[in-house]
């Protein structure tokens, strides 16, 4: 019984509309009866209950980010073996591939006998100065753990610096 008299109720409070036209044509709408107005029959709109998902027992896995591997870095300049004669002053570029690119954690690094010379995004390096002597160079990308991930192709360079003991120039 109480069911009824709600839906009583929930009918008898819909709005009436009325649709009338102003002295230059223009329509209005209102919910009170005017002049020269006219009842509107109001149809309810179509309406799409809003998705709910149903409740799931597990959580889907995450899918994981698809394997990456670098296939391969290489220094292609200096060769290996190569004399960096006097006139050069010890300057030398360093020329690297590495493939696929490098990824934005990554970092590149070049070393010689081991040690970090320099770092960065790229895979050429100017270097200057380079003291006379035998220099081990070898390309590196790290992680941001400094874990390596892959290495280049060690390659062996001969400096040749005058010497200040050796006054003659030879």
């Amino acid at each position: 019984m109480s069911l009824i008299l709600l839906l009583t109720a929930c009918t008898s409070l819909a709005t009436e509309v009325y649709i009338s036209r102003d002295a230059n044509g223009n329509v209005i709408f209102s919910d009170k009866p005017g002049q020269n107005s006219e009842k509107h029959a109001v149809k309810e709109l179509p309406s799409i209950p809003a998705y709910v998902p149903p409740p799931s027992a597990h959580q889907p896995a995450k899918v994981n980010e698809p394997s990456f591997n670098y296939t391969s870095l290489s220094i292609i300049t200096p060769s290996n073996g190569q004399d960096i004669p006097t006139g050069f002053a010890g300057n030398v570029e360093v020329s690297g591939v590495l493939s696929p690119g490098l990824r934005e954690a990554d970092t590149l690094y070049l070393l010689d006998n081991g040690e970090v010379l320099r770092q960065g995004r790229q895979t050429s390096f100017q270097l200057t100065n380079l003291s006379r002597g035998e220099h081990g160079l070898q390309l590196v990308v790290r992680d941001q753990a400094g874990n390596t991930i892959i290495s280049s192709n060690l390659v062996t360079i001969y400096v040749q610096r005058a010497s200040v003991l050796n006054r003659s120039g030879r």
